[in-house]
């Protein structure tokens, strides 16, 4: 006698309303967060990991688990010798199918619940400083430290990093998986390498607040360095910098950021991975009238050679240390010398902070030790009547040096400011020489600007920590050199005498 058919809804397995909730849920969640994708102006770029990697993967492991739902009510029927026809439809009178209806409900409820509840929160999480700068502690503490001692303390590293939409979000967690297999692997370089080559041009980041056409003026510059002699004497000097544009109030062109102007194009050819040395250089003006400026026997690959990278200037070419500045000793020394953080009544302070900053520690506990034993083990030896009476002013310098080691000093990373060049200067990294050294000439004899008044003028200078009794002019002054060194500083770079190590 033939079995009769019978005919049950596919709804009836509790692995169907597990499988069915996450279907539901996750589509759900995923078509909110497209809309939403689609609506906000401005778009968080963790939320394509959410929307187009993490929901998908649980509408797909809920597919999988509602397809073996439906594997198994099938291979059951048959064992039991059942003829039955499995439907996609609500059956109210199915007992198991009202029970697992009702465990589908609580499911899904609950899912809902922990997926917008731990969405939001890692939403949050991964788009905050502490993600980025504490996750991976050991390889990002130098990035996170120097990060919240810059300017752009207050910018979260994805709108630099990354960046708004989807696209290169796709490219920056392609080369973060490879980063986290090296980081587990403890096979990362030790310092990071620099440029970061794969960051994105910085007219879509940068410019997002800062413009070069709202650049636009001169900008007043003062600095007070203070020398390596007995008395740590200063030199101070107010620079004021021809910030330039092509804004409508200056009708003009000029100064640095002549560079950027949109109408203006310039080009280059870097032969090192650091991109500081420029053998080529090509500048396209508003007419479309093309000057290209070369070194003389210098080698570099062909500019038509599709493989060769011309890369087009933008801001990171000179703001090369925006957010992550490894500052130099000598610099932070001034500073504190400046503020009193350190007394420059204590003799020889500079060298000494100099030379106990630079020497090479293979810990930071071992820093420590040698800076706090080291000043006044200077003094004693050198000064003892300094270190007999002035032992508060010793102590409190001593924390400051330790203070601007802790600041730009990793050796578990091997990184500092030796390893990390600063392009926005020309002190002690060539910075604006690798283009304006007056070496680079056109076909037609042109050479590209050298003068020190392309760029600033010299508007008070002298061996004073007080303006007024600076010599000034308005109109700009003749750099005088701090020491007697006659007329060579016409002829040569700052960076042929001045070292990172010993500063300015």
């Amino acid at each position: 006698m033939e079995k009769e058919n019978i005919t049950r809804t596919l709804f009836r397995h509790p692995m169907a309303a597990l499988g069915g909730a996450l279907i539901i849920a996750g589509g759900s969640v995923f078509i909110l967060l497209v809309l939403a994708d689609i609506t906000f102006g401005t778009k968080n770029p963790f939320m394509s990991l959410v929307t187009f990697i993490i929901l998908p993967f649980i509408i797909t492991l809920g597919a999988i688990i509602f397809l073996i739902s439906i594997i198994m009510q099938i291979r059951a029927a048959r064992k039991r010798g059942e003829k039955v026809t499995f439907r996609f439809r609500i059956d109210p009178t199915d007992k198991a199918y009202m029970k697992n209806l009702w465990l589908f409900l609580g499911i899904l409820a609950v899912i809902v619940v922990l997926m917008v509840y731990s969405g939001s929160k890692a939403y949050d999480a991964t788009d905050s400083v502490a993600f980025c700068g504490e996750t991976c502690h050991v390889v990002m503490e130098p990035q996170n430290v120097t990060y919240h001692n810059s300017p752009h303390a207050r910018v979260p590293c994805v709108d630099c990093h990354i960046g708004p939409g989807a696209s290169f979000f796709v490219r920056s967690k392609y080369n973060g998986i490879k980063q986290l297999f090296l980081t587990v692997l403890n096979d990362f370089p030790r310092p990071i390498p620099t440029p970061i080559h794969s960051l994105r041009p910085a007219q879509q980041t940068c410019e997002a607040c800062h413009w070069p056409q709202q650049f636009y003026g001169n900008k007043l510059i003062s600095r007070t360095y203070y020398r390596t002699d007995e008395k740590n004497s200063p030199w101070s000097i107010d620079l004021i910098m021809k910030i330039g544009g092509g804004h409508y109030r200056t009708l003009r062109e000029k100064g640095i950021h002549w560079h950027m102007l949109i109408e203006n194009k310039v080009e280059y050819i870097a032969t090192d991975k650091k991109r500081q040395v420029i053998p080529w250089v090509r500048s396209i003006n508003p007419q479309g009238d093309t000057t290209i400026f070369t070194e003389a026997g210098a080698k570099y690959p062909d500019p038509n050679d599709p493989e060769t990278e011309v890369r087009i200037f933008d801001c990171m070419d000179c703001h090369n240390r925006p957010s992550h500045n490894f500052l130099a000793p000598a610099t932070g020394l001034n500073r504190a010398l400046a503020s009193r953080d350190i007394s420059p009544n204590l003799p020889y302070i500079r060298k000494a902070g100099l030379d106990l900053l630079n020497a090479v520690y293979q810990t930071r506990e071992e820093a420590h030790k040698a800076i706090s034993f080291g000043l006044m083990n200077y003094y004693q030896n050198k000064y003892p009547g300094v270190a007999e009476n002035k032992v508060g002013e010793i102590r409190q310098a001593t924390e400051s040096l330790i203070r601007l080691y802790d600041q730009g000093f990793f050796p578990e990373m091997k990184t500092d400011y030796r390893v990390r060049d600063n392009n926005l200067s020309h002190f002690v990294n060539d910075g604006c020489f690798r283009c304006h050294d007056g070496s680079k000439t056109s076909s037609d004899g042109k050479t590209i600007p050298h003068d020190c008044q392309t760029c600033h003028l010299i508007a008070a200078q002298g061996p004073s920590e007080k303006t007024e009794d600076l010599e000034n002019s308005i109109d700009g002054l003749e750099f005088k050199h701090p020491e007697d060194i006659d007329e060579a500083w016409r002829e040569m770079n700052c960076t042929d005498c001045h070292t990172p190590e010993s500063g300015y």
